[in-house]
């Protein structure tokens, strides 16, 4: 089943039908999960990352209880939405980016499930982003006409300010194509507990010192344009998901089965 977990300016999405929320408990703490299906046909499970009212700051989210919730709630590939800013010049306002890799300048979050003595884990994140599943994404958006980027590295600072363009700077010769606060530590906590993840960078504005600051008001009319564009992309992923999961030939992908990160114990 597909888990999605949105940002700001995606707190409803239109297409779920049938929506119940439960208050799920888990061991990091308790999360509001929505069952629903996407236009009334496939099942999936949603998660507002700020809150339904947008009332949680990227640096106080509990990245760790949301993931642990969709994992206990049957999940086992997740498309993220992720509002950006640009760092690489070829980037347009409203673009949609296919984030490929991470670099992580935030601190004293809560970043692995496996922080106790007794509990060494080490996780492979060279692919981090799925490939299966991005791929599946990427496919979906060319169904549906919908111009993807394929591929940018995403750098997570921690918020709830904005960036300096001295960072930023340092972010571009890091290797960064796109900033915003709340991708890391949720790419690798996916990872490790085995569930694919696709992150969808929208391209909201240009990062400090890159070109003319907009208000918040002007970013968020940017992310009210996307948001059409980002949930045809989805709703055709959604589709082509539940269809690969009862194709023989995709039926034991990670993508599907997920795979609890177990090669990675010691």
């Amino acid at each position: 089943m597909i888990g999605l977990i949105t940002g700001s300016g995606f707190g409803n999405l239109e297409s779920l039908a049938n929506p119940k929320v439960e208050a799920v408990e888990t061991e990091y703490g308790p999360v509001a999960l929505t069952r629903a299906q996407w236009e009334g046909r496939h099942d999936v499970v949603f998660i507002p990352r700020h809150g339904a009212d947008h009332s949680v700051a990227p640096h106080l989210i509990n990245y760790r209880a949301n993931i642990a919730a969709l994992h206990a709630a049957g999940v086992r590939a997740v498309i993220a939405t992720a509002v950006s800013g640009a760092i690489s010049p070829g980037y347009a306002m409203g673009d949609l980016v296919l984030v490929s890799d991470f670099l992580n300048f935030t601190h004293g979050r809560r970043d692995t499930f496996f922080d106790q003595v007794g509990t060494v884990r080490h996780t492979e994140v060279t692919t981090a982003y799925d490939p299966e599943l991005r791929g599946l994404v990427k496919r979906s958006a060319e169904a549906v006409g919908q111009p993807v980027i394929d591929g940018g590295v995403y750098s997570s600072f921690n918020g709830p300010r904005f960036e300096s363009p001295a960072e930023i700077r340092m972010a571009e010769r890091a290797g960064a194509d796109l900033v915003g606060m709340t991708g890391y530590p949720e790419v690798v906590l996916a990872r490790e507990l085995g569930l694919a993840y696709c992150s969808i960078a929208i391209v909201s504005n240009l990062a400090a010192g890159k070109g003319e600051e907009l208000s918040i008001p002007e970013i968020m009319a940017i992310i009210g344009e996307a948001s059409p564009k980002v949930q045809a992309v989805i709703a055709k992923s959604v589709e082509a998901y539940a269809d690969a999961q009862s194709d023989p030939a995709f039926a034991e992908t990670r993508m599907i089965r997920g795979d609890d990160g177990h090669q990675w114990e010691v």
